[in-house]
Protein backbone atom coordinates (compact mmCIF):
# COMPACT_ATOMS: atom_id res chain seq x y z
CA UNK A 1 0.00 0.00 0.00
CA UNK A 2 2.78 2.56 1.08
CA UNK A 3 4.48 1.31 -2.31
CA UNK A 4 1.03 2.25 -3.82
CA UNK A 5 1.17 6.23 -2.20
CA UNK A 6 4.77 6.56 -2.90
CA UNK A 7 3.93 6.40 -7.00
CA UNK A 8 1.27 8.45 -7.07
CA UNK A 9 3.74 10.83 -4.95
CA UNK A 10 6.06 10.72 -7.63
CA UNK A 11 3.51 10.68 -10.95
CA UNK A 12 1.81 13.90 -9.40
CA UNK A 13 5.22 15.73 -8.64
CA UNK A 14 6.72 14.75 -11.91
CA UNK A 15 3.17 15.88 -13.69
CA UNK A 16 3.60 19.31 -11.29
CA UNK A 17 6.92 19.84 -12.01
CA UNK A 18 6.34 19.47 -16.14
CA UNK A 19 3.45 22.25 -15.86
CA UNK A 20 5.74 24.36 -14.11
CA UNK A 21 8.37 24.48 -16.28
CA UNK A 22 5.69 24.72 -19.46
CA UNK A 23 4.48 27.69 -17.35
CA UNK A 24 7.54 28.99 -17.12
CA UNK A 25 8.75 28.66 -20.40
CA UNK A 26 5.39 30.97 -21.58
CA UNK A 27 5.71 33.60 -18.79
CA UNK A 28 9.69 33.67 -20.01
CA UNK A 29 8.01 34.55 -23.29
CA UNK A 30 5.41 36.92 -22.67
CA UNK A 31 7.87 38.76 -20.12
CA UNK A 32 10.67 39.01 -23.50
CA UNK A 33 7.64 40.48 -25.11
CA UNK A 34 6.72 43.25 -22.43
CA UNK A 35 4.07 42.10 -20.09
CA UNK A 36 4.80 43.06 -16.82
CA UNK A 37 5.87 40.92 -13.81
CA UNK A 38 2.14 40.21 -12.07
CA UNK A 39 0.64 39.52 -15.38
CA UNK A 40 3.54 36.89 -15.97
CA UNK A 41 3.50 35.62 -12.56
CA UNK A 42 -0.29 34.85 -13.06
CA UNK A 43 -0.16 33.20 -16.36
CA UNK A 44 2.48 30.97 -14.86
CA UNK A 45 0.44 29.77 -12.19
CA UNK A 46 -2.62 29.73 -14.45
CA UNK A 47 -0.84 27.11 -16.76
CA UNK A 48 0.58 25.18 -14.00
CA UNK A 49 -2.85 24.64 -12.28
CA UNK A 50 -4.35 23.48 -15.52
CA UNK A 51 -1.65 21.96 -16.69
CA UNK A 52 -2.01 19.32 -13.58
CA UNK A 53 -6.13 19.96 -13.31
CA UNK A 54 -6.18 18.49 -16.94
CA UNK A 55 -4.15 15.63 -15.46
CA UNK A 56 -6.11 14.59 -12.89
CA UNK A 57 -9.49 14.46 -14.97
CA UNK A 58 -7.51 12.83 -17.84
CA UNK A 59 -6.45 10.29 -15.27
CA UNK A 60 -10.04 9.89 -13.83
CA UNK A 61 -11.83 9.79 -17.11
CA UNK A 62 -8.99 6.87 -18.47
CA UNK A 63 -9.52 4.69 -15.28
CA UNK A 64 -13.20 5.35 -15.25
CA UNK A 65 -13.48 4.11 -18.80
CA UNK A 66 -11.28 1.29 -18.78
CA UNK A 67 -12.81 0.13 -15.44
CA UNK A 68 -15.98 0.28 -17.10
CA UNK A 69 -14.81 -1.99 -20.27
CA UNK A 70 -12.85 -4.33 -18.21
CA UNK A 71 -16.34 -5.02 -15.85
CA UNK A 72 -18.59 -5.50 -19.32
CA UNK A 73 -16.22 -7.57 -21.27
CA UNK A 74 -15.85 -10.34 -18.21
CA UNK A 75 -19.14 -10.04 -17.62
CA UNK A 76 -19.79 -11.27 -21.26
CA UNK A 77 -17.24 -13.67 -20.52
CA UNK A 78 -18.62 -14.90 -17.83
CA UNK A 79 -22.23 -15.55 -18.88
CA UNK A 80 -21.11 -17.13 -22.19
CA UNK A 81 -21.95 -21.38 -20.43
CA UNK A 82 -19.44 -23.53 -22.22
CA UNK A 83 -20.69 -25.36 -24.53
CA UNK A 84 -21.77 -28.99 -23.53
CA UNK A 85 -20.32 -31.92 -25.52
CA UNK A 86 -22.73 -33.53 -27.34
CA UNK A 87 -23.70 -36.92 -25.88
CA UNK A 88 -24.39 -40.11 -28.47
CA UNK A 89 -26.89 -42.18 -27.80
CA UNK A 90 -25.49 -45.96 -27.95
CA UNK A 91 -27.11 -47.97 -30.40
CA UNK A 92 -29.57 -50.80 -29.03
CA UNK A 93 -28.82 -54.23 -30.74
CA UNK A 94 -32.49 -54.19 -32.22
CA UNK A 95 -30.49 -50.84 -33.72
CA UNK A 96 -27.79 -52.04 -35.21
CA UNK A 97 -29.03 -55.17 -36.75
CA UNK A 98 -31.48 -52.89 -38.11
CA UNK A 99 -29.14 -50.46 -39.89
CA UNK A 100 -26.98 -53.17 -40.84
CA UNK A 101 -29.99 -54.58 -42.69
CA UNK A 102 -30.83 -51.36 -44.21
CA UNK A 103 -27.23 -51.08 -45.57
CA UNK A 104 -27.90 -54.92 -47.21
CA UNK A 105 -31.23 -53.54 -48.51
CA UNK A 106 -29.56 -50.70 -49.93
CA UNK A 107 -26.54 -52.60 -51.96
CA UNK A 108 -29.13 -55.32 -53.09
CA UNK A 109 -30.87 -52.46 -54.53
CA UNK A 110 -27.96 -50.92 -56.37
CA UNK A 111 -27.22 -54.18 -57.45
CA UNK A 112 -29.98 -55.22 -59.19
CA UNK A 113 -30.58 -51.28 -60.79
CA UNK A 114 -26.96 -51.84 -62.43
CA UNK A 115 -27.96 -55.88 -63.63
CA UNK A 116 -31.40 -54.35 -64.68
CA UNK A 117 -29.35 -51.64 -66.79
CA UNK A 118 -27.02 -54.33 -68.29
CA UNK A 119 -29.77 -56.72 -69.47
CA UNK A 120 -32.17 -53.63 -71.26
CA UNK A 121 -28.62 -52.54 -72.93
CA UNK A 122 -27.92 -56.10 -73.69
CA UNK A 123 -31.13 -57.24 -75.14
CA UNK A 124 -32.59 -53.91 -76.46
CA UNK A 125 -32.08 -54.34 -80.38
CA UNK A 126 -33.21 -58.44 -79.90
CA UNK A 127 -36.46 -58.93 -77.99
CA UNK A 128 -39.85 -57.05 -77.92
CA UNK A 129 -40.67 -54.22 -75.14
CA UNK A 130 -42.81 -56.68 -73.68
CA UNK A 131 -40.64 -59.61 -73.58
CA UNK A 132 -37.89 -56.77 -71.76
CA UNK A 133 -40.09 -56.23 -69.16
CA UNK A 134 -40.71 -59.59 -68.53
CA UNK A 135 -36.77 -60.51 -68.56
CA UNK A 136 -36.58 -57.45 -66.03
CA UNK A 137 -38.36 -59.42 -63.66
CA UNK A 138 -36.82 -62.42 -64.31
CA UNK A 139 -33.76 -61.12 -63.33
CA UNK A 140 -35.05 -59.42 -59.87
CA UNK A 141 -36.48 -62.94 -59.33
CA UNK A 142 -33.63 -64.56 -60.04
CA UNK A 143 -31.22 -61.75 -57.72
CA UNK A 144 -33.74 -63.10 -54.84
CA UNK A 145 -32.77 -66.71 -55.29
CA UNK A 146 -36.45 -67.66 -56.60
CA UNK A 147 -35.93 -71.39 -57.91
CA UNK A 148 -36.90 -71.29 -61.66
CA UNK A 149 -37.98 -75.16 -61.77
CA UNK A 150 -41.11 -74.59 -59.08
CA UNK A 151 -42.73 -71.75 -61.17
CA UNK A 152 -44.62 -71.30 -64.66
CA UNK A 153 -43.13 -68.07 -66.61
CA UNK A 154 -43.42 -67.00 -69.99
CA UNK A 155 -40.61 -67.34 -71.69
CA UNK A 156 -38.45 -64.92 -73.29
CA UNK A 157 -38.35 -65.00 -77.65
CA UNK A 158 -34.88 -63.53 -79.02
CA UNK A 159 -33.47 -63.36 -82.06
CA UNK A 160 -30.16 -63.10 -83.52
CA UNK A 161 -28.42 -64.11 -80.61
CA UNK A 162 -27.02 -67.71 -80.48
CA UNK A 163 -27.34 -70.12 -77.17
CA UNK A 164 -23.28 -69.06 -76.82
CA UNK A 165 -24.52 -65.28 -76.25
CA UNK A 166 -27.34 -66.86 -73.94
CA UNK A 167 -24.88 -68.48 -72.31
CA UNK A 168 -22.53 -65.71 -71.84
CA UNK A 169 -25.25 -63.47 -70.11
CA UNK A 170 -26.21 -66.13 -68.26
CA UNK A 171 -22.91 -66.26 -66.21
CA UNK A 172 -22.52 -62.54 -66.24
CA UNK A 173 -25.69 -62.33 -64.24
CA UNK A 174 -24.31 -64.93 -61.96
CA UNK A 175 -21.14 -63.32 -61.48
CA UNK A 176 -22.72 -60.15 -60.24
CA UNK A 177 -25.14 -61.77 -58.40
CA UNK A 178 -23.31 -64.33 -57.14
CA UNK A 179 -26.24 -66.29 -55.89
CA UNK A 180 -26.42 -70.46 -55.94
CA UNK A 181 -24.01 -72.03 -57.89
CA UNK A 182 -23.70 -72.36 -61.72
CA UNK A 183 -26.41 -74.81 -62.74
CA UNK A 184 -28.69 -72.47 -60.86
CA UNK A 185 -27.44 -70.02 -63.47
CA UNK A 186 -27.74 -72.64 -66.10
CA UNK A 187 -31.57 -73.41 -65.11
CA UNK A 188 -32.46 -70.14 -65.17
CA UNK A 189 -31.46 -69.47 -68.31
CA UNK A 190 -32.73 -72.57 -69.64
CA UNK A 191 -36.12 -71.65 -68.32
CA UNK A 192 -36.43 -68.15 -69.37
CA UNK A 193 -34.92 -68.24 -72.99
CA UNK A 194 -36.58 -72.07 -73.10
CA UNK A 195 -37.62 -71.37 -76.95
CA UNK A 196 -33.77 -70.53 -77.68
CA UNK A 197 -32.17 -73.75 -75.59
CA UNK A 198 -34.85 -76.22 -75.55
CA UNK A 199 -32.75 -78.55 -77.56
CA UNK A 200 -29.45 -78.03 -74.99
CA UNK A 201 -28.41 -80.23 -72.15
CA UNK A 202 -28.55 -78.60 -68.85
CA UNK A 203 -25.14 -79.63 -68.52
CA UNK A 204 -23.84 -78.52 -72.08
CA UNK A 205 -25.61 -75.03 -70.90
CA UNK A 206 -23.28 -74.73 -68.06
CA UNK A 207 -20.12 -75.88 -69.95
CA UNK A 208 -20.88 -73.13 -72.14
CA UNK A 209 -21.66 -70.39 -69.45
CA UNK A 210 -18.35 -69.12 -69.94
CA UNK A 211 -16.81 -70.19 -72.92
CA UNK A 212 -14.91 -67.41 -75.04
CA UNK A 213 -16.19 -66.75 -78.23
CA UNK A 214 -14.59 -63.70 -79.87
CA UNK A 215 -17.42 -63.40 -82.44
CA UNK A 216 -20.34 -63.36 -79.49
CA UNK A 217 -22.61 -60.17 -79.37
CA UNK A 218 -22.56 -60.73 -75.14
CA UNK A 219 -18.71 -61.32 -74.35
CA UNK A 220 -18.03 -62.26 -70.55
CA UNK A 221 -17.67 -59.62 -68.23
CA UNK A 222 -16.31 -59.65 -65.15
CA UNK A 223 -17.77 -57.09 -64.10
CA UNK A 224 -20.97 -55.34 -65.76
Amino acid sequence: MKNKYYEYIIIYLSVALVCAAIGLIVRTTVVAKGVDAFSANTIFWLITGLGVLTYCVLTVVIQGLLGKTTEIFFSKRKNVKPEQPETIKPLSLEEIRSEKQEQINQQKAEKLDIAIHYTQKMFAPYISDADMSLLCDYVKMYSEGTSFEEITIQPIKVKELTTTDICHFGWNIWNHFNVGDQWKAARFIKTVFYDKLKEVELKTIKKKLKIFEPKSIIQIKEQI
